[in-house]
């Protein structure tokens, strides 16, 4: 009896690992959409980006490469990720420098009406668990999130949180289909289409601030931008309302960000002021521009960024 027990569970433990490798293997096999992402920053090694965007889905919706590179010139790849504290955008950071070569400039999306809260919340966060085996980023996603280790070994731990939809896109890779949004993914840039149906909606605005520990890790990406000889920018894009909705003291804050910058002699670019995006058919939704909207930002902030670049050579 005691032997068909043991020879039961061992057979249900073996079940559960080959199943969990069909759904990794499918995963990492996805060509488009987000999954490809991932496999451009977790399973390649070596890529020769010239910038980086960082940030949160805002940075990754906003940011558009391809605009970016026609009027820079540069080769750059958009790494903003869904949900992402700054903490996070540091973890992030450190594992692409780790395994790439190191870009000559980051531009980071600071969002100042979410500094407030400090919690180390990973969204989404099953989405990195077929990357676990880069020993790097498994120890880097540990100091945000104790589990990934257990989720790492353990099936038990970890199957539980991969849903129907991780099951989707693991299918869609073995079968090299696109997913609805998949194709509107270029090189890290998530969007959708202009004439989508978003929901803008007025959020009851609250009294903010730059919590100490977001402090530290902008200090961190600021610390680690210079030892490693890369340009920082820090930009917070367009917001439908122009912030008003989100925070009453937007002005406070907008100034403390813009004296991080001096104090580091950084570049800060604020857009959230600016009429022109304050056009609800930019947007999606309150937070997230859409298509057209994101094409107008890129093409301004490009435009802007060259000027910097610009005035600095100059002066060099």
């Amino acid at each position: 009896m005691i032997k068909k027990i043991i020879t039961y569970v061992t057979a249900c433990i073996c079940i559960l690992f080959v199943y969990r490798s069909f759904l990794y293997i499918g995963i990492k096999k996805n060509k488009q959409g987000v999954f490809s992402k991932y496999n451009d920053v977790f399973l390649k090694q070596g890529n020769t980006y010239d910038v980086l965007f960082l940030g949160s889905s805002r940075a990754e919706m906003h940011f558009a490469p391809r605009i970016f590179d026609s009027i820079t010139k540069f080769n750059s790849y958009n790494l903003g990720t869904s949900g992402a504290s700054v903490k996070v955008n540091y973890v992030i950071l450190k594992t692409y420098c780790h395994q790439h070569q190191k870009p000559k400039h980051i531009i980071l999306n600071v969002d100042y009406f979410s500094l407030k809260s400090d919690t180390d919340m990973l969204n989404d966060f099953p989405r990195y668990f077929p990357y676990l085996n880069n020993d790097y980023l498994r120890a880097e996603l540990n100091t945000v999130d104790g589990r990934f280790t257990s989720f790492y070994y353990n099936p038990f731990h970890s199957l539980p949180y991969t849903q129907i939809e991780f099951l989707s896109a693991s299918l869609h890779g073995w079968l090299n289909i696109s997913g609805k949004y998949d194709t509107l993914m270029y090189k890290g840039f998530q969007t959708v289409p202009s004439n989508e149906d978003g929901k803008i909606s007025k959020s009851k605005p609250i009294y903010s601030f730059i919590s100490k520990k977001n402090r530290n890790y902008i200090d961190s990406i600021i610390s680690f931008a210079k030892k490693n000889k890369i340009h920082l920018t820090l930009v917070t894009s367009p917001i439908y309302g122009r912030g008003y909705h989100h925070v009453l003291n937007k002005s406070v804050l907008v100034n403390q960000l813009n004296d991080i910058a001096v104090i580091n002699q950084i570049p800060y670019f604020n857009y959230t002021d600016s009429l022109q995006f304050n056009n609800p058919k930019l947007y999606f939704d309150e937070e997230h521009l859409n298509l057209m909207g994101a094409k107008k930002f890129s093409n301004h902030f490009s435009g802007s960024f060259n000027k910097i670049l610009n005035v600095s050579a100059i002066n060099n």
